[in-house]
Formats: structure tokens, sequence, C-alpha cells
């Protein structure tokens, strides 16, 4: 649930109007409020905004009503208008918004969510630097119930308050106000504060959620993966780097019945690319004291912890050939061995692997048959320039993930909606090489620019300063991006009319990349399989080096 906000913006209330109490006592044959006077009981949004008992009494200076507009809802509107006369009597100052639901049955629980998901929530999110009390009081029994279920369930965004309120005559020792929390654990809040253990990335910062999806692509990839989550099978996760391929290794776990709750905060995960094989193994399968030098404890190892979880191999092309044998074994029999010991361990594990190479690359670094037991399933991530629909919401939830982490306050942070969209449009105008790093790098530029209390800039001004790091980034990693394309369409016979799109290829840049790439890959496997590098190709280890070395000359 929302924490309760007691410094920062003042609040921004949400609440329907209670046609028979709102803003004073109301006749309900008649639909006519009484008249104010000494003795009149203020209804429940009154109460709220200015009972001195309540604990929101003169800080709400902005109100989102929601009113229906159908046949029969003459009595509504009256109350919502008799309302804001009172409101705006007593406290001149406030804004309110109205948000019209069209509909005729305030009953309907499939209609109301319909109305708040797709209406209230974007309306919420527009306005994600402020914090929101809802007040559920006012209402009919479903619209109440249809608020609580969101809430408990993650769907709205925090922060927020959820309350219900007390009219004195209702009290009987109660105070004037309560948080409503049932305390609920659902899917999407444990898919949230899920995070795999050795593999962190940036991306991991933004919540993916399924409900705010735009693109065929998105819609169709999650249907697939929702198929398959309960199935013991390993899935290959492909996409390029900052796609969001560990959030969905987290989304598959938490939809399947392989995990324990109580490791969601740090569940078994490795990034592949980060050992040598000799130390991953260890990590995986364990050892027993004593097995190398400095084994002075036993070590479970992560198949261990994966029993009745999910394993999560990241960067999986980094995996040697003698590390892919062992691990056959351990997928298709559930048997391991630690290091050090004859016996063989069990773990009934669910295995998930991601890459950001391409299918024809991966299948040469992995064994053909550790290859056709990590690729039964495949799930491709789309890049964020091929689902330009849901850059909006994709990029409100950078921002927010990104003033968030950085600690700043949500006063500093904010930013009107004229400066959100001109951000939205540049993205869609960007290749955007890193997905949603390149978002995360704009977010916390503007961030740094909007919180600078040393040297302050307007929001124009920050948005430049902002969008200029996707310019200074191109300049970086341009070159790695366009070359990993191009070798992408090559070993798939496409075109290269995509990779070109309406920027100019720089082809000596783009050589320049896979020299680099053939002298690292090449030395390292020379290393690995401890022989020559003249054994591997023509080239010289000194060539090499300089081929992995070598300058990027001034671009033309």
């Amino acid at each position: 649930m929302g924490e309760r906000q007691t410094d920062g913006p003042a609040p921004i209330l949400i609440s329907w109007v209670n046609v028979k109490n709102d803003p004073y006592d109301r006749d309900a044959i008649k639909g006519k409020s009484s008249e104010p006077t000494l003795a009149s009981e203020p209804g429940p949004t009154l109460n709220l905004l200015f009972d001195p008992a309540s604990p929101y009494c003169g800080k709400v200076r902005e109100i989102l009503f929601l009113h229906r507009h159908g046949e029969n809802d003459a009595n509504e509107r009256r109350a919502l208008q008799d309302t804001i006369t009172e409101i705006e009597r007593k406290q001149p100052d406030t804004r309110v918004h109205r948000l019209i639901w069209k509909a005729n049955d305030p009953t309907d629980y499939r209609e109301i969510f319909a109305f708040l998901r797709d209406q209230v929530i974007p309306w919420r999110r527009r306005h994600a630097e402020r914090p929101v009390i809802i007040h559920i009081s006012p209402g009919t029994p479903a619209m109440q119930t249809v608020w609580v279920l969101m809430a408990e369930t993650g769907l709205i965004p925090k922060p927020f308050d959820l309350v219900k309120s007390y009219r004195r005559s209702e009290r009987r020792g109660q105070p004037a106000v309560v948080p409503v929390e049932i305390g609920i654990e659902t899917f999407y809040k444990a898919y949230l504060e899920s995070r795999p253990w050795q593999s962190a990335s940036p991306e991991q910062a933004v919540g993916w959620d399924p409900a705010q999806f735009r693109s065929p692509q998105l819609k169709q990839l999650y249907v697939e993966a929702g198929r398959i989550a309960q199935l013991n099978v390993p899935v290959l996760i492909l996409g390029e780097r900052g796609t969001g391929k560990t959030t969905l290794a987290s989304w598959l776990r938490q939809r399947s019945r392989f995990r324990k709750p109580e490791l969601d905060a740090s569940w078994p995960a490795i990034a592949c690319g980060q050992y040598s094989p000799e130390t991953m193994r260890a990590e995986l399968f364990g050892y027993k004291k004593g097995a190398f030098t400095g084994a002075s404890q036993p070590h479970d190892g992560l198949l261990a912890s994966a029993h009745e979880d999910t394993l999560f191999l990241d960067e999986i092309g980094d995996i040697s050939r003698d590390l892919q044998r062992l691990l056959i074994k351990a997928v298709e029999e559930k048997r391991y061995q630690r290091l050090g010991e004859t016996k063989y361990r069990h773990s009934e594990f669910r295995l998930l692997c991601a890459t950001n190479l391409s299918v024809k690359e991966l299948r040469q670094r992995l064994a053909p048959d550790f290859w056709d037991r990590v690729s039964v399933f495949q799930l491709r991530l789309p890049a964020l320039r091929d689902i330009p629909d849901d850059l909006d919401w994709l990029w409100e939830q950078t921002y927010a993930a990104a003033a968030r982490r950085a600690g700043v306050s949500q006063r500093q942070a904010r930013l009107g909606q004229e400066h959100h969209h001109q951000i939205i449009r540049a993205l869609r105008q960007h290749r955007l090489p890193g997905n949603l790093r390149d978002l995360l790098r704009v977010a916390y530029h503007l961030v740094a620019a909007r919180s600078d209390e040393d040297a302050p800039i307007g929001p124009s001004e920050a948005v430049e300063y902002a969008l200029t790091s996707l310019t200074r980034s191109d300049e970086d990693s341009s070159s790695e991006d366009r070359a990993q394309s191009v070798a992408r369409a090559f070993a798939e016979n496409q075109a290269l009319d995509g990779v070109l799109g309406g920027e100019r290829l720089h082809t000596k840049d783009v050589l320049l990349t896979f020299k680099r790439y053939m002298g690292r890959e090449l030395r390292r496997i020379a290393s690995a399989r401890r022989v020559r590098v003249d054994d591997l190709c023509e080239m010289t280890e000194r060539a090499l080096y300089n081929w992995e070395n070598s300058k990027k000359e001034t671009s033309d």
C-alpha cells in the first residue's frame, strides 16, 4: 500500500461523490442538500478535507472528482456541483478536475474497473510526482471494492494513501480518517519486488506492467510467456541489451510453480560472463571443504539454492563447453556433483537462459546437445524502436524509477506534460541502441538537471540537456551497435534497409568494431583451449592484440 505522505508536494484527492451526503446531509427523495447550518453534518468529502480531526485537513489543494454521465445521474451531478461550490467557498484556491464515466450502472464491477484502469490510472501517471489520496467512502460498494482490489494488486502507481472517512455521527471512537489495507500477497506486487541474484541490470529499475502494453509484439510475447511459464522446460530469452530480458525472467519465475517466496529478494541467477569456467562451476555446483586451495568452508552452490525454484543463466553464450556438458546432466536428470565429491545431489530446478547474441552466433558458441536442451522455447524481446506505441508509459515508468533511485524529492523531479511529450517525441526519432538503458540515461540526466540547486536551469533547458546524453552515447557505442546490426542482418540474409534507417553508416567504424571483436574472441578462445593463436587462424598473437586495441579514427 502507498506510504502515508506528510512532506513534499501537496497531495491530490481522487474521489467519487456521495449522492446522499455530499456536501451535507441530503434529502434522498428530492435530491437537495439541506441548507448548511451549525447543526448540519458535513458529508464524507468535506469531512476528509476540513474536519480538524482529519490528517488531511487543509492540506489538499487539488481534487479529481469522478462522476457518471448516464441517463439517471441528475442527482449525482447536483451533488457534485454543490460539493465543488462548498469547497470553493471554504478554500477558494482549490483546483478541481472532473473525469466523466459514461455509464449507467454504478454496480457493474467490470465497467468500473475498465474506467479506473483506462482513464483514472493514466491520469494518475501523468501526475506521478504528486502523492495521491484515494478516498473510497463515497461511491457504491462495487466502486469501493474495485478501488481496494486495484490497490492491493499493485495496479495503482505509488505513492498513494487509500483511505475511508467517518463522519462525526459514525465514528464511535474511530479516527476521522483511516487507511484501508488488506495485505493480499499478489503476483504483481511480488513480481515488482523480485530480483535475481548476481544478474543485476540497469533496466530492472523499470517495472514492466503487461496491463500497459500497447504494441502487438509485447502483448503476444507475454501471452506466449504465460503459456509456457508453468512447464519445467528450459526457456531461452533473446533480445538486444537493455530490452528487459532479466525482467522477463523474473516475470516467468513469478508466474510458475518453480518459486520459493522466501528467495524473491535474491533468487538463483548468475551472469556467466563475469566468471572463469572454474569459478563458475564452483558457484553453480558448489564444493566441499578442501576441494581446492581457498575452499576453507563447504559451499552448496546455486543448483542447491534453485531446488524447487528457478535458475537463471544470463549471458549464456559465455559458458565453456566443459561446463555445458555438466549442465546437460543437471538439466536432464536433475542430478549434479559438488566439486570434490563423488556422490550425486538432487535439485528439481527450472532453467531460464538469456543472451543478446544472434541465434546463429549463439549456436556457434554452444555445443549442439546443450543448445538443443536450452532452446526448446525461445522468447524474443523487441527493441524499443520497434514498439514506439509503448514509449509513453515506459518513459513515465523510467523517469519515476530514476527519480526514486537517485533519491531526489518529487518536487525536484517535477516536470510538465509538455516537456514529457517533447522527450517522448525525441525518443521515437532515435534508434535507442541501448533500449531501456538509453531511457534511463536520459531520465538520470533530467533528474540531475532538475535537482541542481547550485546552478538551476529551467525545464526546457533541462530537457535539452538530458536529450544530449543520447548523442553522447551514440558517439561511444553506436559503432558497436551498428556492427552487431549489420552482422545480424548478414547472418539472417536480410537487407540492410532496416539497419540504416535514415542514418549514415560509417563503414570504417563498423569494420574496426569487427576487428576488435575478432581479436578479443580469438585470443580468449586460444587462452581457454591452451593453444597458440596461429593454431586457430592465420593471424599472429601480436596482430590480434593490435586488432583488439585498435583506436577509432576520426570519422569523415
